[in-house]
C-alpha cells in the first residue's frame, strides 16, 4: 500500500512546473529541461504572453479541450487505452492545427517575432528552408507526433523501435500502474477551462517520462556549469589553428551486466583515442554515451569514460568534454555536433572519430547514412580521409541542432 501511495504521489506531483512554469512557485526542474529538450516550440509558445492568449482563444483551436470536460476520477474497469485517449491526437487533427496554426501566423503580426526566435534557437534547423507559415506547421507537427509517441509508449506500454533501452519501466497491465494514470489524467485536467489546447497532452506526456524515470535527456543539464564547465573555459583560450583536428570523438559500447562501468569495447575505445591525444592531433576528448545498456544501467558511459581518461591515463579534466545522452551512433555524432557548436568548437576543421574497427567502417557505411535518414531525417555529419581502422576524419553539420522528440531518451 505504501508503494502504491508513493507511485501515486510522484505522478500526480508531477505535473508542477509544466506549460505555465514561469507562473508556478517551485517548479519541476526536469520537466521544464524534458519540455524544452523535446519539444521547444511550447516553450517558445508559454514565453510570448500575446501569441499564448492568441492561442488560448482561438475558437477552433479551444475546441480540441471539449473532449476533457467531465474527466472524473474512475477508479474501476480502467483501460488506458480509454484513459489516454483524449490526449491523443490523430494524423486528421494535428494535420487541421498545423494549417490552423500557418493561418494564424499569416494574418497576425505577433508569430513574427515568435517564428524569428524558433530560427534563432536552430531547433528546427531541418525546416530552415521553408516560409514562417509552413515552419511554425511543421514545427507543431513534429511536436504533437512527438507526444502521441510518449503518450501511446508510456500511457499504455506500446512497442518502441528500441524496446530493450527505452520502453516503459512499469507492468502497464498491473492495477496499480492502470489506477495511478488514471489519476494522473484526473489531475492534470483539473484547470481545464484556463487551459491552452495542447496543455493536456503535454503535461501528460512529460509526467509520464518523469514517472518513468525517463529524464535520460536532461539528467546532467547544464552540462556547461557542472560535468563541461571546465573544458567550456579552457575552449576560449585554445589557438585550434596549432592542431589538426579540433577534438577527438571517442564513441562507446555498453557494458552487458549491471556490475561493469565500462564495456571491454569502451575501454579498448579509449586506448585507441589515446593514441591519437598523445600526438597531439587535437585539444580536447569528447567522450559520448548514455544511460543505455544493460537496461536502465545507473552508469553513464560518458561520465565513466571520462573518470577512466583522468583516473588511468591522467588527462587533465578541462581538455575532456562529456556528451552523456547519445543512445545510438546516429546521435553519438549528432549530439557531439551539437556540443561543439554549443561551446564554440570550430565545425570548419575537422575532427577524429574513434572507435573500434569494425564500429568505424560502420560509421562511414551506406547503411549508417540511411539509418540516419530514418531516425533523423537528414545527415547529422560528413566522412572524410581514413587515417587508421579505428580513426576517420568528420565534419559535424549545424542541422544536427535539430530536435527529434521520436525519441524522447535522446532528442
Amino acid at each position: 500500500m505504501k508503494k502504491t501511495l508513493l507511485f501515486l504521489y510522484v505522478l500526480t506531483h508531477a505535473i508542477a512546473g509544466t506549460v505555465h512554469a514561469q507562473k508556478t512557485l517551485h517548479p519541476n526542474q526536469s520537466l521544464q529541461r524534458l519540455q524544452d529538450k523535446n519539444y521547444h516550440l511550447f516553450t517558445a509558445f508559454a514565453k510570448d504572453t500575446t501569441v499564448l492568449h492568441l492561442l488560448r482563444e482561438e475558437t477552433e483551436l479551444k475546441s480540441y479541450l471539449n473532449k476533457f470536460q467531465n474527466s472524473g476520477l474512475q477508479a474501476e474497469n480502467m483501460d488506458l487505452e480509454e484513459v489516454m485517449a483524449p490526449f491523443l491526437l490523430n494524423e486528421k487533427a494535428i494535420a487541421s492545427i498545423g494549417k490552423r496554426l500557418a493561418r494564424m501566423s499569416k494574418t497576425n503580426p505577433a508569430f513574427t517575432g515568435l517564428i524569428q526566435q524558433l530560427r534563432k534557437s536552430n531547433n528546427y534547423a531541418d525546416f530552415e528552408k521553408y516560409p514562417d507559415d509552413e515552419f511554425l506547421s511543421k514545427a507543431w507537427e513534429l511536436c504533437a507526433k512527438g507526444l502521441d509517441t510518449v503518450l501511446e509508449v508510456y500511457g499504455t506500454g506500446k512497442k518502441t523501435l528500441y524496446p530493450k533501452i527505452d520502453s516503459v519501466s512499469f507492468d502497464v497491465k498491473s492495477r496499480r500502474y492502470q489506477y495511478a494514470v488514471s489519476v494522473l489524467r484526473w489531475q492534470v485536467v483539473q484547470d481545464i477551462d484556463t487551459e491552452v489546447f495542447y496543455g493536456p497532452s503535454l503535461k501528460m506526456a512529460l509526467s509520464l517520462l518523469y514517472a518513468n524515470h525517463k529524464d535520460e535527456a536532461v539528467r546532467y543539464d547544464p552540462l556547461e556549469e557542472n560535468e563541461n564547465a571546465k573544458a567550456k573555459q579552457a575552449i576560449k583560450t585554445i589557438d585550434f589553428e596549432a592542431y589538426d583536428y579540433a577534438s577527438i570523438l571517442v564513441l562507446g559500447g555498453g557494458p552487458e551486466n549491471y556490475r561493469d562501468r565500462l564495456s571491454i569495447a569502451g575501454k579498448i575505445n579509449l586506448q585507441l583515442a589515446m593514441k591519437e591525444y598523445r600526438a597531439k592531433k587535437a585539444p580536447f576528448i569528447i567522450v559520448s554515451g548514455g544511460h543505455v545498456h544493460p537496461y536502465m544501467t545507473p552508469y553513464c558511459e560518458a561520465v565513466e569514460m571520462k573518470k577512466e581518461l583522468m583516473e588511468e591515463y591522467g588527462v587533465p579534466e578541462e581538455r575532456i568534454i562529456i556528451e552523456p545522452y547519445a543512445r545510438h551512433t546516429t546521435t553519438n555524432m549528432r549530439n557531439a555536433t551539437r556540443l561543439m557548436m554549443d561551446y564554440g568548437i570550430p565545425l570548419e576543421k575537422k575532427s577524429l572519430v574513434v572507435t573500434n574497427p569494425s564500429h568505424s567502417t560502420y560509421v562511414e557505411s551506406e547503411t549508417f547514412k540511411q539509418r540516419c535518414a530514418d531516425e533523423l531525417g537528414y545527415q547529422p555529419m560528413q566522412c572524410h580521409n581514413r587515417l587508421s581502422p579505428s580513426t576517420l576524419e568528420f565534419k559535424g553539420r549545424p542541422v544536427s541542432q535539430h530536435q527529434n522528440p521520436y525519441q524522447p531518451l535522446d532528442p
